[in-house]
């Protein structure tokens, strides 16, 4: 009778080991796609202080690149286009300090948290230099896909 028992936890676990290898194959087989046009609002903690306006994320197409451009393309909340670190696999993205590529002058930013959430949804934090407390607030960025 024990022998049954062994025999049937033994193939429970092997049904249990075989089935999470292929959500793991199957994570790797479709990455998150990273790029796209967002249309997000900015808050401070619940609060909204700024949108809806436009975010695009841009994939870096040089080789072996595993960085995006984020650009708030309205100009309108706080004029930023910025590269990060991205992982297309868990659709993950940051960056710890990048510096903005449409001022004149070298303004830091920092990224942090950013999701890719169910394909169509967006979430970021993001700090800036030139804010009244350098990177004193963290706004958070949230929306959804309009454009793939």
């Amino acid at each position: 009778m024990k022998n049954i028992f062994y025999l049937l936890g033994l193939i429970i676990f092997g049904t249990i080991v075989s089935c999470e290898r292929e959500i793991e194959s199957d994570a790797i087989a479709n990455p998150v796609n990273i790029t796209g046009q967002w249309k997000v609002n900015a808050y401070n903690d619940s609060i909204l202080l700024y949108g809806p306006f436009k975010v695009v994320t841009l994939k870096d197409t040089s080789a072996g690149s595993d960085s995006i451009t984020i650009q708030d393309t309205d100009m309108k909340f706080w004029e930023f286009r910025v590269k990060a670190r991205a992982d297309e696999t868990s659709g993950t993205f940051g960056t710890k300090l990048s510096n903005c590529e449409v001022r004149g002058e070298e303004v830091g930013i920092k990224i942090s948290n950013g999701k890719i959430l169910d394909t169509d949804s967006i979430y970021f934090e993001i700090q800036f230099e030139d804010d009244e407390t350098p990177y004193g607030v963290t706004y958070k960025i949230k929306g959804r896909r309009t454009i793939a």
